[in-house]
């Protein structure tokens, strides 16, 4: 957490699962609290109905919108640069 807190205005795209598992959910939420008030860009994209893993696993829409989501917010930050 403390790499997140001195990362500076790095561009950080998080895919997010309803149904994640309590252990890893408890990193996620920890994580999320100390990237507030810093540099970092955040985007969180919600997958409805999905659990860890869901891009390999969970081949729903929203589980393809959020893959997809994903990709074009990555790829943008590639075209836009620092």
């Amino acid at each position: 957490m403390e790499a997140v807190r001195s990362a500076g205005p790095l561009p950080f795209v998080l895919s997010r699962v309803e149904k994640e598992r309590p252990e890893i959910d408890a990193t996620v939420e920890e994580f999320l609290l100390a990237a507030e008030g810093t540099e970092l860009r955040l985007e969180v994209i919600p997958v409805p109905g999905a659990r860890h893993g869901f891009e390999a696993v969970d081949h729903t829409d929203p589980a393809r919108r959020a893959v997809e989501r994903a990709a074009r917010t990555v790829l943008g930050h590639l075209e836009v640069g620092p």
